[in-house]
């Protein structure tokens, strides 16, 4: 009853009060939901943020045995972050190294004399 009132009143303004009106009830409700996400944040901060551990649940049903053992001796030979880069750094120089090799035995990859004719 009090919005069709309201709104009949304003159809008879003009555009710059219904503009006003509009914007009002826009930042209204961005306050409101600005507060609510505050709300929940704060109780999330205050509960500490405890992250879910991964695996278990119903990913355990799912997976087979093989993959269970792959998934677990990845983890346990990758566990250490300074050995994938050591790793990540050998690979680098064997790539580049038949990378040069690769250039000194093929000077021009389409097969022509190098010579403009």
């Amino acid at each position: 009853m009090a919005l069709q009132k309201a709104a009949d009143n304003l159809k008879d303004k003009s555009n710059d009060d219904k503009k006003v009106v509009a914007g009002g009830i826009a930042i209204s409700i961005v306050i409101l939901l600005f507060a609510g996400w505050a709300i929940l944040f704060l109780k999330k901060i205050q509960n500490g943020g405890k992250l879910q551990p991964l695996g278990g649940g119903a990913q355990d049903e799912f997976l087979g045995s093989a993959v269970r053992e792959a998934q677990s001796s990845l983890m346990r030979d990758f566990s250490d972050v300074d050995e994938l880069r050591q790793m990540r750094d050998q690979i680098g120089q064997q790539y580049q190294g038949s990378a040069s090799e690769q250039d000194v035995q093929q000077s021009d990859p389409f097969g022509g004399s190098n010579s403009i004719e």
